[in-house]
């Protein structure tokens, strides 16, 4: 990832489109000194369990070596798109080049993240990915939201773009983070994902009803289902008793693939 240096650094810690926003000392010297570590995490036929592909996860480090929270690193990014956009391209860049597993890559994608780099087909984003459309290492772009209701809208721009390049697109815990659920985003995804830890928050009747509906629509319309941090076998057992195809979590972290 190409470095800004430190006088491009300090402008970019403010945000000049707004009150002013100052980014962390500890995540800037994180990005600059690279403190990052990546896992890819293996997703999971639910039935045979052999491994279809995989998802990248990285992390931050402070000098001290402690784990920096991810959730508060993208909020204090969103006042700073400039920021976002090199921390993300580079980020996209490493996941891709250093992946060494087999079968298909999902990355996680914001969208925020996704347009910080313009609302266009000139976006950085789309140019990246579409090198891999139509390969034999597919990238899926998994679509995360923060449950802003004009997401599902903004969801289902960035579809239409990666789509309209040859990229497949999943779309991250529908119809629980996402506010306004947009059916149109659903009908144009490839895969759903649902994650398990969530649905245990929910009773036990609402959380079965969701798992059947989201299943069933899904199998209607051609759209891979994946079950997300599954971390025991009776969890497993009821992804595959309720028909989902996929699932991943820490039951499978012995099949991790740690790239530092």
């Amino acid at each position: 990832m190409n470095a800004f240096n430190h006088s491009e650094m300090h402008a970019l810690r403010l945000n000049h489109g707004g009150p002013r926003k100052m980014v962390s000392s500890e995540l800037l010297g994180a990005m600059m000194a690279r403190q990052f570590s990546t896992c890819y995490q293996p997703i999971v036929d639910v039935q045979s369990t052999e491994m279809l592909g995989y998802e990248a996860h990285t992390r931050y480090w402070s000098q001290s070596g402690d784990a920096l929270n991810m959730q508060s690193m993208h909020w204090s990014l969103r006042h700073n798109p400039l920021l976002l956009l090199h921390l993300e391209l580079g980020l996209k860049k490493l996941q891709i080049s250093a992946f060494p597993g087999e079968g298909w890559l999902m990355l996680d994608m914001n969208v925020d993240s996704f347009f910080a780099g313009g609302e266009g087909e000139d976006n950085p984003f789309i140019a990246m990915f579409k090198e891999y459309a139509w390969s034999d290492r597919e990238i899926v772009i998994n679509l995360v939201s923060h449950g802003d209701k004009q997401d599902p809208w903004r969801a289902q721009h960035a579809m239409d773009l990666l789509q309209q390049s040859g990229v497949t697109v999943a779309l991250e815990d529908p119809g629980v983070y996402w506010g306004m659920f947009s059916l149109s985003a659903f009908l144009d995804a490839a895969m759903v994902k649902v994650s398990s830890r969530v649905l245990h928050e929910l009773d036990e009747k609402t959380a079965q009803a969701m798992v059947d509906w989201l299943v069933g629509a899904a199998r209607k319309l051609g759209v891979q289902t994946v079950m997300t941090d599954v971390e025991t076998c009776a969890t497993l057992d009821w992804a595959r008793k309720m028909g989902v195809d996929c699932v991943q979590g820490p039951l499978f972290a012995r099949q991790n693939l740690q790239v530092s």
